[in-house]
């Protein structure tokens, strides 16, 4: 479902669901880089819990954002909380692992074949 863009001021987005030690700095420089050449970065994508907006995408652009000295960025806004926002990622981790598993023994038992 396609939310309207709006903009927002980074200093209202909280990044509760991405902690900052996840930053990967060469994807923030690459991102700088991008809007130093004029390029339109992509929209982030957030949760409005009513009171509060939580980034649930874009934590590297919303970064690269604030070092060039922005202060508002472009969003998507979704309905949610923190909370689901954070159930919704244990599912799909939870697909990951499971899928994870199955290639996994998918390809041992094509390599067995191999002996």
């Amino acid at each position: 479902m396609k939310q309207k863009l709006r903009v927002l001021a980074i200093k209202d987005i909280r990044l509760d669901f991405q902690a900052s030690e996840n930053l990967i700095e060469s994807t923030v420089e690459e991102y700088i880089s991008q809007i130093q050449r004029g390029d339109k970065l992509s929209p982030i994508r957030v949760r409005f819990a009513g009171a509060n907006y939580f980034c649930e995408d874009g934590f590297h652009r919303m970064e690269a954002v604030r070092r060039t000295g922005r202060r508002n960025i472009t969003a998507e806004v979704f309905p949610g909380t923190l909370e689901e926002m954070e159930s919704e990622f244990q599912k799909y981790l939870a697909q990951l692992r499971k899928e994870l598993k199955r290639i996994t023994i998918q390809i041992d038992s094509q390599s067995k074949g191999f002996k």
